[in-house]
């Protein structure tokens, strides 16, 4: 590679340095205020994947739906169902979705529930809530004579404060720590003493290989569409046996979108990229798809560090290769563009998508694919501003940029 080669590389590089501090940090004020730059800000490449991976059915999970109805009468269908199933074709475990307020009392059908949901199977979810200092606690609601059981009977949902600063559900956290009496205290996700309960069954344990201080991203592969009953068919209760139960709203409209408001989240599975205007899964949904992946070890691994690395070594190298297409070639260079790019664009994209599909190990190369389409434009944009500013001048800013900020430091 030529001396002039070289230099021209180096002018890029500070001139896309400049630039790029320059359009970051109008991005960084702007952001908060422009909900078009953040629903874009919120894509990732997993919603790629998922909506064109196919889905799997199960025969371990099943959903029972509630519905949306007077809380009481919610309550009274809970506990029967519970009686009955428990009688009749007793599942292995039960997992129950459903928060109970403490302002709805009546004696008789919550001392029924609470003997219900004391049953060994049965494994309890509880809200976690964030005080105005930023410490989290548990709220267990109110059911007299229902004792907590941290360890084994009861955990927390994904959703830790308010749901909107979580605007698309991709990660659970199997564990979390949280302040008590001046000391920390570990609770556990509901999902995870779910799938703990069940495997037990067997003399088996959640694979070593999970790491339960860390979040993790969960992997959206089943379909539960033949696995929703409603809570009063009794004519399909004995599917149920020494299966996994979750209880919790799960009622969709033909159209296949969730009919209730309540308990209704933005996965990657939602049709509508930007914007994301209709939530597209009710939260038990999401919890049984979170237990499968724990149960056969199917959730998404993923390293942010290598992830950036490699979207950052694939973008320069891109860049790289371009500009030197860009000077070697002069007026074929257009041809030789669209056919790097289109080629370059599959590469990327088939590589993400093998990956994750095979190995489970999630490679999001978004910045590396964008960078892919655009990165000739920005070539000759750069090379038109070089003619115009003096390469000199603005190396010598740009060292002096960097001198300024060590000598503050």
């Amino acid at each position: 590679m030529s001396n002039i080669i070289k230099k021209k590389i180096l002018y890029h590089f500070i001139l896309i340095f400049t630039l790029g501090l320059l359009f970051n940090s109008i991005v960084n004020k702007i952001e908060n205020l422009n909900p078009i730059i953040k629903s874009i800000a919120d894509i990732r490449f997993s919603d790629l994947y998922f909506s064109i991976n196919d889905k799997n059915d199960t025969s371990e999970i099943f959903i029972v739906d509630v519905g949306q109805k007077d809380p009481l009468q919610t309550r009274k269908e809970i506990a029967n169902f519970i009686k009955k199933v428990n009688d009749s074709h007793r599942p292995k475990v039960i997992g129950v979705d459903v928060y109970f307020d403490a302002k709805y009392k009546d004696a008789a059908i919550n001392n029924l529930l609470t003997e219900q949901l004391s049953s060994d199977n049965v494994i309890r979810v509880f809200q976690v809530q964030k005080t105005e200092k930023g410490d989290y606690y548990p709220d267990h609601s109110y059911l007299p004579g229902l004792e907590t059981n941290y360890s084994s009977q009861e955990g927390y949902s994904f959703g830790l404060g308010k749901p909107t600063e979580y605007p698309c559900v991709r990660y659970f956290k199997p564990t979390f720590q949280i302040k008590k009496q001046k000391s920390n205290h570990s609770i556990n996700h509901i999902s995870k003493l779910i799938a703990e309960k069940y495997l037990a069954y067997d003399n088996k344990k959640l694979s070593s290989e999970i790491n339960l201080e860390k979040k993790m991203m969960i992997n959206y592969n089943i379909n539960f569409e033949k696995n929703r009953i409603d809570i009063n068919d009794s004519t399909r209760y004995h599917e149920l046996e020494n299966k996994i139960i979750l209880i919790g709203i799960n009622t969709y409209n033909s159209k296949g979108y969730p009919l209730y408001t309540d308990d209704t989240h933005f996965t990657p599975l939602n049709k509508n990229y930007l914007g994301r205007s209709i939530p597209d899964s009710y939260g038990v949904e999401i919890l049984a798809t979170i237990v499968s992946n724990l149960i056969h070890n199917e959730y998404l691994s993923f390293n942010p560090i290598l992830v950036k690395v490699l979207n950052w070594i694939i973008s320069i190298l891109t860049y790289i290769i371009l500009l030197y297409l860009f000077i070697s070639l002069n007026e074929s260079f257009i041809f030789f563009k669209v056919l790097s790019q289109t080629i370059g664009l599959l590469f990327l994209v088939i590589i993400s998508l093998s990956v994750i599909n095979f190995t489970n190990h999630y490679i999001d190369l978004s910045m590396a694919i964008i960078v892919m389409f655009i990165a000739a434009e920005i070539v000759e944009i750069n090379e038109e501003l070089l003619i115009k500013i003096k390469p000199d001048l603005l190396k010598s800013k740009f060292l002096n940029f960097f001198k300024s900020k060590l000598s503050n430091e």
